[in-house]
């Protein structure tokens, strides 16, 4: 048997039915362990969040908004990116159809089509830890996130979409963090690590509004699974940035591994700035 490479989109040609059927159970399980979540856990309530961000800091018309949501069970909860989850559905749904209907012999996943997120970074909070899953270039990684919040709660309220709510301030890593949350909706949680608040957070952004989370929607009774973690290279914060970092400071040996070639001499300007313009990070 050759080498396949496991990655989407993906063609695979075979001729022989018996591998066919071999090659595709593969995928059904290479493919359950991205799309198909290993946690029993339901949501009961849906918390959506609109997202305003920046690319890159050093310039502000590279803001970004982008639709978030926070899917919280009795155990657990999970928040990404609206499009991802979006996107997961689909690309589920492709799979599935693709893999059960081969073609004279052909697997063909087509997921050119589905939506692509701006903000990358999800969150799975369960146990009290949260576990971020992030990506550099094409490869995920998860990690359990680096910084215990220790809230301080102060007496300024104001109204968020007519719930009543509360200022609480904490460092994080080196940001200063705001968070109003509602002690009307009595759950410790909220969008990325912003947890542990005796009430929802509704809106929370850092000291220079590098991200700013703002509550769009809540609905109740909405029953889906929870999620978690996809497939990724388990590893810790510190080796995750030092990984970035090291990509940060030389673009192009990133470019190589990926693509297995070096860049034109035309194109590396441009891939070393755009690489080097994604460096507003929430961790």
């Amino acid at each position: 048997m050759g080498n396949y490479s496991m990655c989407i989109p993906v063609a695979l040609k075979i001729t022989d039915q018996n591998m066919v059927n071999k090659i595709l159970i593969i995928f059904l399980i290479f493919i359950s362990n991205i799309f198909f979540s290993q946690d029993t856990d339901t949501s009961y309530i849906k918390v959506d969040y609109e997202v305003s961000f920046l690319i890159d800091t050093a310039n502000v018309n590279s803001k970004k908004i982008e639709n978030t949501t926070l899917l919280i069970g009795k155990r657990s909860s999970y928040f990404k990116s609206s499009y991802k989850a979006v996107a997961d559905s689909l690309g589920k749904q492709i799979a599935k159809r693709s893999l059960e209907n081969p073609i004279n012999g052909q697997v063909i996943l087509k997921t050119g089509s589905l939506p692509s997120a701006k903000f990358k970074p999800e969150v799975y909070y369960i146990g009290g830890k949260s576990t971020i899953y992030d990506q550099l270039g094409r490869d995920g990684y998860s990690f359990e996130s680096p910084n215990k919040i220790n809230w301080q709660v102060e007496n300024t309220r104001k109204k968020i979409n007519g719930f009543d709510c509360q200022k609480a301030i904490a460092d994080y890593g080196n940001k200063k963090i705001t968070a109003w949350f509602t002690s009307e909706i009595p759950i410790s949680e909220g969008p990325y690590t912003f947890k542990g608040l005796p009430g929802l957070v509704l809106e929370a952004y850092d000291d220079k509004e590098y991200f700013h989370f703002k509550l769009s929607g809540i609905k109740k009774g909405v029953e889906m699974p929870v999620g978690n973690i996809p497939w990724s290279v388990k590893t810790s914060y510190e080796k995750f940035y030092k990984k970035r970092k090291d990509m940060m400071d030389d673009p192009i040996s990133s470019f190589i591994s990926v693509f297995g070639k070096r860049p034109s001499k035309e194109s590396e300007e441009q891939i070393i700035k755009n690489i080097r313009r994604l460096n507003n990070h929430l961790d």
